[in-house]
């Protein structure tokens, strides 16, 4: 049996599949060698003639495919874990490409730990930089600016926790996985951070940042697509501070640490009906125009506008999972000391 199984769900990604494939192709050989195991989630788009292509073509490794109708990314992940035979389970997304060497950090390190659950930086393709549109050149100036305050130690690699635990680079011992039954599937955004929480308090993992377990991040998402990720995790968050996953720091976090501007927003939007829809164009439309001015500090004047739009939506979510503005309004003015009961790191990064 392999060391290392890799798993990646896909939905209508032919091209961007392909690419990572390729990429596995051209990995170094891994300590303990490494399996595929990609989950077609329903896929229309020709990716399942693709893997059928792959799957007759000779590789340095073992190529699994397996098809199931549409789910949802939570139950792909959780057919691959079912279906891989490596004692480490490394995710990749699709529109992921890890970069030499990725696979083998992945392994040295799990050989090296037994309790560690690794997270690999996704950084943008420099190839794409310049045609990327402004809300995914924000995603990718967030998660740099993660990335950069470990490696500088403004955040010590050792404080990464399980709302740090992304998915698209990132890898577990499968027995921790199937120790807790796998990922929740009725989340449909933050269901890595939902099972990671539950990995640490029952199995005792712990989380690093290894920056030499690199990776390509290509997203490929329209504004509205965009705007449902903080919408969603408002949602969820909710949820989990009601079940007790999560303290509602969490929640408040999303406010009472952002700048007084968004703040404003979001005592203007939320309360009114229609004010957050007339925010939301004229944010995209201020912050698409500065980003493309030539002028010094535009571009971080066009991705701020952008933090406060996420932040905003982030907090519509949790209005609506609550179910009214005061209800909200509530759990903001409330005081609590930690955002994850007595842990001192930080809460998932999700804006600036």
């Amino acid at each position: 049996m392999p060391f290392l199984s890799v798993v990646i769900p896909t939905y209508n990604r032919c091209e961007s599949l392909r690419v990572t494939l390729e990429a596995l192709k051209r990995q170094e050989p891994v300590t303990g060698g490494f399996e595929v195991v990609v989950v077609s989630d329903g896929s229309t788009d020709g990716t399942d003639a693709l893997l059928v292509g792959w799957l007759a073509a000779r590789l340095p490794f073992t190529l699994r495919v397996i098809r199931q109708e549409n789910a949802g990314p939570a139950r792909a992940r959780n057919r691959g874990v079912q279906e891989a035979t490596g004692e480490v389970i490394v995710f990749l997304d699709d529109d992921v490409e890890p970069q030499m060497g990725c696979l083998q950090v992945h392994a040295q390190r799990h050989l090296a730990e037994k309790d560690l659950v690794l997270i690999g930086p996704m950084s943008p393709d420099p190839e794409r930089r310049r045609v990327e549109p402004v809300w995914i050149a924000w995603e990718h100036a967030m998660l740099q600016k993660q990335y950069s305050s470990w490696k500088s130690g403004t955040w010590a690699a050792h404080e990464c926790g399980p709302h740090n635990f992304y998915t698209g680079n990132a890898s577990v011992r499968r027995a921790f996985i199937l120790a807790v039954g796998g990922f929740d599937e009725g989340f449909t955004r933050q269901e890595d951070v939902e099972l990671a929480t539950r990995m640490e308090r029952t199995c005792g993992v712990y989380f690093r940042f290894e920056p030499a377990a690199a990776a390509f991040h290509r997203p490929h998402r329209s504004f509205e697509s965009w705007l449902r990720v903080p919408y969603a995790y408002g949602k969820l968050d909710v949820i989990r501070a009601q079940r007790g996953d999560a303290s509602w720091e969490v929640v408040r976090h999303g406010y009472a640490s952002r700048q007084k501007a968004t703040r404003l927003l979001a005592d203007l939007a939320l309360p009114r009906t229609g004010v957050g829809e007339a925010l939301r164009g004229l944010l995209r439309i201020g912050a698409e125009a500065v980003y493309a001015l030539p002028l010094g500090g535009a571009r971080r004047a066009g991705l701020g506008a952008l933090s406060a739009l996420y932040n905003l939506h982030y907090l519509e979510g949790a209005r609506d999972e609550l179910g009214s503005w005061d209800a909200l309004h509530q759990v903001l003015r409330a005081s609590t000391t930690s955002a994850y009961g007595d842990s001192k790191t930080e809460v998932k990064e999700r804006a600036a």
